[in-house]
């Protein structure tokens, strides 16, 4: 058997994580984040196994008239003309964040639900039942099955009413950077696993908590520099730069918060010590 080629169409920053991910599975990838015709999409999919995409960026009917030509893409166009029948509502606060995957032999997998407040994510969803927990994560892996998914997806819902569904995102999500360190198998180890077939790995969350939170910075800042305090004053803080991310884990929520707002207002100036 050959090793399979990914074709990965997705911004900048989601390029960087996946191709680090498909280095550590021994798989090629070829990036771009531009958008593209059918006839580009044939001719990027050229010794490519299949075609990998966002469909903010390749939309429905470019994906539609690709598969006509034999392109293998996903998501696919039927699991994406299914998703537009749902209603969706606009973002009125704080929302959840659901991961989950699904593989072509119909194996399924779904992350802690996470939390999305003021440039800040907690994961698991802080006063969430475990039977309340389950409920949801099951809902998402039934749809997930009902799409046909290939690959894995996040949804979004309002976290004052569960049931109503904010939206999808399918190759970079909201939630970036928390499964990286505090999920035995990233989102996006994962999303590759499931849309190469391979069997899926333990979405098991690394300690009781994980907190991450944005970093900004002015254009002109050194982002560099801010490491020197933070890394010193507590080594247990976790960087990526390439998606501005940082993030803690551990048993006591409410030290962790603390850490990592006093990371955010140090890193953009609002603090000096």
């Amino acid at each position: 058997m050959s090793t399979p080629s990914i074709g990965l169409i997705t911004q900048e920053w989601g390029q960087i994580v996946y191709a680090e991910q498909a280095r550590k599975l021994g798989v090629s990838i070829k990036c771009s984040s531009q958008p593209m015709s059918a006839t580009d999409l044939v001719k990027f999919a050229e010794d490519q196994s299949f075609l990998f995409v966002d469909p903010r960026i390749v939309k429905l009917p470019t994906i539609k008239s690709a598969e006509k030509l034999g392109i293998t893409i996903y998501p696919t166009s039927k699991t994406l003309e299914q998703l537009e029948k749902i209603e969706t509502f606009p973002i009125s606060g704080d929302y959840l964040s659901i991961f989950v995957a699904r593989s072509a032999h119909a194996q399924l997998s779904s992350w802690p639900i996470t939390l999305i407040s003021n440039q800040l994510s907690i994961t698991p969803l802080p006063g969430i039942t475990d039977e309340i927990s389950a409920q949801i994560q099951q809902s998402v892996m039934n749809l997930a099955a009902e799409l046909n998914l290939i690959g894995g997806f996040e949804l979004l819902v309002d976290a004052a009413d569960y049931k109503k569904l904010i939206g999808f995102n399918w190759v970079t999500p909201d939630a970036k950077y928390w499964s990286q360190f505090g999920s035995v198998t990233s989102f996006y180890e994962q999303n590759l696993r499931a849309v190469l077939d391979l069997p899926l790995g333990s979405t098991k969350i690394a300690e009781r908590f994980v907190v991450t939170g944005n970093l900004e910075t002015d254009k002109d800042s050194d982002d560099y520099r801010p490491y020197l305090h933070l890394m010193a004053r507590n080594p247990s803080l976790k960087f990526d730069q390439s998606i501005k991310q940082v993030g803690i884990a551990g048993d006591d929520l409410e030290y962790l918060l603390t850490e990592i707002i006093h990371t955010q207002d140090y890193y953009s100036g609002k603090i000096e010590e």
